[in-house]
C-alpha cells in the first residue's frame, strides 16, 4: 500500500506530459540531450535501488540476509548529482521556441472557404435560372407596354405559352436558400481571409497556440461565430475555444451594394445593363471598360 501514493504521483506526471508534449520532430538542442542522459543515469540508479529494496525486503521475510554492498550501485554519486543539476540549469536558461504556424493554417482555411463560396455561387446561379425567365418576361412586357400596337403583346403571349415561366414554391425556396448560403459562405471566407491578411491577428493566433504549447496542425476545429463577431479555434475538440475578435472587419450593407456594382458578377448579369443588348460584349466594353 505504501507505493500507491507514488503511483498516483506518476499518473499526474503522465497527465502533465500529455498536455505539454507535442507530436513534432525531436528537439535537436544539446541541452536537451544532456538532460536526457543525466536524468536517465539517475533513473538507472533509482531503478537499481528500487529493485534492491524489493529483493532485500522479500528475502528478509524469508530469513535470508543480503550482503554488504547490495545497495552500492543504487547510491547517488556527487558526479551524477552535479551533471543532472547542470543539465537542468542549462535547459532552464535556454531560449526555446517554435512556430505554431498560424499563417499557413489561415491561408489554407481561407482558400478552402473561398472554394465553398464558389460552390454556393454556382448553386445560386443555377437556382436563379427561374428568375432569369422572370427578367425575360419583364423585358418583353416593357416592350409590349411601349409598343404602338399589340404585336409585342402577342409575342409575349406566345413566349408565355411556349415556356415554363411561372414560379413554383419549390423554386422560390431553392432560390432563397441559395442566396442565404452565399451570404453565410462569404462571411466565413471573409473571416478566415481577415485573419490570414492581418499580421496582428496572426501574431495573436500564434500566441494563443504557443500559450497552450500546440501548433495549428493540431487544431481540432475552427469556425466563425457571427453573433460573437469572432473566429473560434479549439485544439481539444471543442471543450475549450480561443477567439480572435473580428468586429473591425464588418462593412455596411450599403457598402456591399456599392462594391457589388463594380464587380463583373453584377455587371455581366441580367441586371447589369448589357445582358439584353444586341451585342452584350460590345455593350460591356463600352459601359464598363475592357
Amino acid at each position: 500500500m505504501r507505493f500507491w501514493a507514488w503511483v498516483q504521483r506518476q499518473m499526474k506526471y503522465r497527465k502533465y506530459l500529455a498536455v505539454c508534449l507535442i507530436a513534432t520532430a525531436p528537439a535537436q538542442a544539446t541541452e536537451i540531450d544532456n538532460l536526457v542522459n543525466a536524468s536517465q543515469d539517475i533513473r538507472d540508479t533509482f531503478k537499481y535501488g528500487i529493485k534492491a529494496i524489493a529483493g532485500m525486503e522479500s528475502y528478509a521475510w524469508q530469513g535470508l540476509i543480503s550482503p554488504d554492498g547490495t545497495v552500492d550501485q543504487g547510491l547517488l554519486s556527487k558526479a551524477k548529482q552535479d551533471a543532472y543539476n547542470a543539465a537542468v540549469l542549462a535547459v532552464q536558461n535556454k531560449d526555446f521556441s517554435y512556430d505554431p504556424n498560424a499563417q499557413q493554417y489561415f491561408d489554407d482555411e481561407s482558400n478552402n472557404a473561398m472554394d465553398i463560396v464558389a460552390q454556393t455561387i454556382d448553386a445560386y446561379v443555377q437556382a436563379a435560372e427561374v428568375l432569369i425567365e422572370v427578367a425575360t418576361i419583364n423585358e418583353m412586357a416593357q416592350d409590349a407596354q411601349e409598343a404602338q400596337d399589340e404585336r409585342q403583346a402577342l409575342a409575349l403571349q406566345e413566349y408565355i405559352a411556349g415556356n415554363d415561366v411561372t414560379l413554383e414554391d419549390q423554386e422560390v425556396e431553392q432560390y432563397n436558400e441559395s442566396l442565404v448560403a452565399v451570404q453565410e459562405a462569404t462571411q466565413v471566407a471573409a473571416a478566415y481571409m481577415a485573419v490570414a491578411n492581418d499580421a496582428t491577428l496572426i501574431e495573436q493566433a500564434n500566441e494563443m497556440a504557443y500559450d497552450l504549447r500546440v501548433t495549428y496542425q493540431e487544431a481540432a476545429t475552427s469556425f466563425f461565430d457571427v453573433a460573437a463577431q469572432a473566429m473560434m479555434i479549439s485544439f481539444d475538440g471543442g471543450t475549450t475555444t480561443q477567439q480572435l475578435a473580428l468586429g473591425n472587419y464588418y462593412v455596411s450593407v450599403e457598402s456591399v451594394l456599392v462594391e457589388g456594382e463594380t464587380m463583373p458578377f453584377f455587371q455581366t448579369s441580367p441586371e447589369g445593363g448589357c445582358w439584353w443588348a444586341a451585342d452584350p460584349e460590345a455593350c460591356y466594353n463600352e459601359t464598363y471598360g475592357p
